[in-house]
């Protein structure tokens, strides 16, 4: 879908109407308050994963609300989880207010009447997903509707840069041909999301697939570096069985070593073509990743790039 609405294309005072009439058609019916008519803008960028609906949004400074009168006659049997990425909103819903900054979330349900502030402009992720898909009872919901999710809470640290970069493929029309694979993970993250939020049941005592694939590889990067790591230590650090970490990485279509291999050798092809990093030599750029034999890095790169790390490196800074 990419750009599905672009203020600029019409004049100021049509700006808002044309707003609320995209947002509404690929929302739910909604109601716009700018905050000043006469400078008002936003672009919003859309694209689909399945059932999910993922979109970007810079909009300045209005006021979305979904009034009681627009969710008893209009169909919303749907969630809205957002991610914050610039400036400040205000999410409120059954009683509950969130103030969210970048990189906070909310989780809204499209059932009932909600309003989103921005006294300033903002930029948002937003992700709709279908009621019938998320395996929470909506009275559970109703208890974390409009709160605030820290980027620092359970795993949302995490979900963030997956739920970016799956928006950035939907939005350019690139979905993995394995979408329903990619939806089940979208579900699994957003469940433990809301774990954070409202525990004691069985996705909180219950990581799913997704959160302990994305564990396992926090853990590998934060020792990337270590020549020693080995898949037992990272199946010890999530708590799991190694055969159930391979098993983890065998089903997202790679495997424990040549995931920990790929993120070595991308991080010295990086090393490689930073000029500022020009006096280091191969060899120590090579150990700071954790390959720490010359020979053994060579065939690795060239097997990955097709050209030695040297050539690389004199190619990157031509």
């Amino acid at each position: 879908m990419s750009v599905i609405c672009d203020t600029s294309s019409v004049p100021v005072e049509d700006r808002a109407e044309l707003w609320v009439t995209a947002s509404s058609r690929f929302f739910v019916p909604l109601e716009c308050r700018p905050l000043d008519r006469g400078s008002f803008h936003g672009v919003l960028q859309a694209g689909v994963v399945g059932p999910l609906a993922l979109s970007r949004l810079d909009v300045s400074a209005h006021t979305i609300r979904r009034t009681r009168v627009l969710a008893a006659e209009t169909n919303g049997d749907r969630y809205k989880l957002s991610l914050l990425l610039g400036g400040r909103a205000l999410v409120v819903q059954d009683g509950h207010e969130a103030v969210l900054r970048p990189g906070d979330f909310a989780l809204y349900d499209c059932s009932r009447q909600y309003r989103i502030e921005g006294t300033e402009g903002f930029r948002m992720l937003v992700c709709v997903l279908p009621r019938a898909v998320l395996r929470l009872e909506p009275e559970r919901v109703a208890r974390m509707t409009a709160t605030r999710i820290s980027s620092e809470d359970g795993i949302a640290w995490a979900v963030a840069p997956f739920l970016e970069r799956l928006a950035d493929l939907a939005i350019r029309d690139e979905v993995p041909e394995a979408h329903d694979r990619v939806v089940e993970s979208v579900v699994d993250l957003v469940e433990s999301l809301c774990a954070s939020v409202v525990g004691g049941d069985r996705v909180a005592r219950s990581p799913s697939r997704a959160e302990l694939l994305l564990r396992a590889r926090a853990h590998a990067d934060a020792r990337i570096g270590d020549p020693s790591l080995a898949p037992a230590d990272i199946a010890a650090a999530v708590h799991v069985s190694k055969r159930y970490l391979h098993r983890l990485f065998e089903e997202d279509g790679s495997t424990v070593s040549g995931w920990i291999r790929k993120r070595r050798l991308e991080g010295c092809r990086r090393d490689l073509a930073d000029p500022s990093l020009g006096h280091q030599t191969v060899t120590s750029i090579g150990a700071r990743w954790g390959l720490t034999n010359s020979a053994h890095l060579s065939r690795l790169f060239r097997e990955a790039y097709g050209v030695s790390p040297t050539e690389y490196r004199l190619n990157a800074v031509r």
